[in-house]
């Protein structure tokens, strides 16, 4: 018995790491829905939660509140966002959500938050996915939904109601949290003056590109800048590999043909269908095959100490490749093939060069990995060259090119600081804009006028800058702005006109924005709580041992 299991480790192992991928990319396979608890997966604060516990209270229900957000609930779309905080990824989010949510419910006993059934449900007639045309709470949408709906996530009402008790305590906690910090009244109108107004005036292009042109470095001063940081160009390291990619057979064609002339659409429906089945079948069967065969490899590779692989592998009529040396970046096509199961669009190419050699002969060889749709790739690392300081020969090129940009965005800089004062001169003296533009050697066809450009229109990055508004906002009309820089160009600002918008409704405006402030005052500080409190939760991801 021992040994059996011993000779399909590394499918159980397959087996084991697919549970633990559906519960944190959200696999929707029946075989995962009823979560069969046990395995501990997360340690807060001292205490181990299971992957069931996560099934439920974590990805379950990311994607529930996710889901019932979308209906237009803006008080969900902020307890997800906050609860979810930090996430670099769908996977990441739904596993801050999780951690985040068990920090909140300690957090209920501490502030003496516990939502009762009634404000629970008000809470959830509320929600707009469940309400109808007129806006009401529509029983038969909630009931569909229960029954139907949420038991695709393994999920039930009382997983509903916990959750709307949560997302309830969250908004009392936030305001307790937030709850004594000012807002200045006078100072908020102010501001929201500044960005209400509409600005008019002009802009003077220089591009980079002359600039740059401009710059031709001798041979020398690349080396001495190259010499001051030499440090910062190195060769990538480099790897070489023999491999083999396992495929299934492919399905066998059907023995015969059907004679769909005397079938009616029905039956030829139905033969069809029952090709289409048996060809699915096959191609599982086959699979499994092939998963077997891998596993029995990487078993007897295991079995010989790493000896005998190109044997093995022509021994089940796989094809063994050797490449020569190539760097992470300029890998083979086949080893830039997509991993099966990334939710980070991960490469074959990413995990063999994560293999770390030791003295030991199997350390040399990757784990069976997962590619496309259906196929196995294993590698040896045959050889290494690593990474190292490059010569000036090597690095030339690339210092001259960082050399040349470095210089190129300071001259930029100079000569737009320096257009700026010929203009303010020109103006002085009673010259338009244009025309002192000109003097400063600034081309007709790159001086562009503006007029009641307001913080809310759509970026025009092709003729003017994306800080033009913000830069000009300030500025007294007749004066020029400081010069906004970027990347290959800049940009000299003179503004004519701004004008504030009269509101009407200054008084309902003013508590609005009083109140809309003093929500997001909340929500930040419940944020900065939120992140003090993970930090010192101990947080452990236990299955990523």
């Amino acid at each position: 018995m021992i040994e059996n299991i011993r000779k399909y480790r590394g499918l159980i192992l397959f087996f084991i790491a697919l549970v633990i991928v559906s519960l944190v990319v959200g696999i929707k396979d029946d075989i995962f829905r009823g979560g069969g608890g046990g395995q501990a997966v997360y340690r807060i604060n001292g205490r181990s939660y299971s992957d069931k516990e996560f099934k439920h209270l974590g990805s379950g229900a990311f994607e529930l509140v996710g889901g019932l957000a979308r209906a237009g609930d803006f008080s969900l779309y902020q307890f997800l966002i906050e609860l979810s905080q930090g996430a670099t990824s769908e996977n990441d989010a739904s596993e801050k959500f999780f951690v985040s949510r068990m920090i909140l419910r300690e957090a209920k006993d501490e502030f003496g938050v516990h939502p009762g059934d009634v404000e629970i449900n008000d809470y959830i007639r509320n929600l707009q996915a469940f309400t109808d045309k007129n806006g009401k709470f529509s029983q038969e949408t909630y009931n569909s939904f229960i029954e139907k709906g949420i038991g695709r996530l393994g999920m039930t009402e009382g997983d509903l109601r916990e959750l709307a008790s949560d997302a309830i305590a969250s908004r009392k906690i936030n305001s307790i949290i937030g709850g004594g910090l000012a807002m200045n009244r006078d100072a908020l109108i102010a501001n929201r003056a500044l960005g209400d107004q509409m600005i008019g005036g002009s802009t003077a292009r220089i591009d980079l590109g002359p600039v740059k042109a401009s710059i031709q470095p001798k041979d020398e001063e690349i080396k001495n800048y190259w010499e001051s940081i030499q440090d910062a160009f190195i060769t990538a390291p480099k790897r070489k590999f023999t491999y083999f990619i396992a495929t299934p057979k492919p399905v066998a064609k059907p023995v015969g043909s059907i004679d769909y002339d005397s079938l009616n659409d029905e039956q030829k429906k139905k033969k069809q269908q029952e090709q289409e089945a048996a060809a699915k079948e096959e191609s599982r069967k086959n699979q499994i095959e092939l998963d077997g065969m891998v596993d029995e490899f990487s078993f007897k590779l295991e079995e010989q100490k790493g000896a005998g692989f190109e044997e093995l592998a022509v021994k089940n009529q796989w094809q063994v490749k050797t490449t020569g040396m190539f760097s992470k970046d300029e890998p083979p096509a086949e080893l830039a093939v997509k991993l099966r199961s990334s939710s980070l669009d991960g490469k074959a190419i990413d995990e063999l060069f994560r293999i770390e050699p030791t003295t030991d002969p199997l350390s040399m060889i990757s784990q069976p990995i997962a590619i496309a749709e259906n196929q196995w790739l294993i590698a040896r690392l045959d050889g290494e060259e690593k990474s190292r300081a490059k010569t000036f020969e090597e690095a030339r090129e690339e210092a001259r090119a960082q050399f040349i940009e470095q210089k190129a965005a300071d001259a930029l800089r100079k000569a737009a600081l320096e257009a700026s004062d010929k203009i303010k001169n020109s103006l002085a003296a009673g010259k338009s804009f244009a025309a002192a533009a000109k003097e400063a050697g600034i081309a007709d066809s790159n001086v562009k006028a503006f007029s009641k450009l307001k913080s809310s229109d759509p970026v025009d990055s092709a003729t003017r800058p994306t800080a033009l508004f913000e830069n000009a906002s300030t500025v007294d009309p007749g004066s020029l702005a400081p010069p906004v820089i970027e990347k290959d160009r800049a940009f000299i600002v003179h503004v004519t006109t701004r004008e504030i918008a009269m509101d009407l409704k200054a008084d309902e405006s003013a508590k609005t924005l009083l109140e809309s402030s003093a929500t997001q005052n909340e929500s930040l500080a419940f944020g900065n709580w939120l992140r003090e409190r993970t930090a010192g939760a101990k947080v452990e991801a236990l299955f990523q041992r």
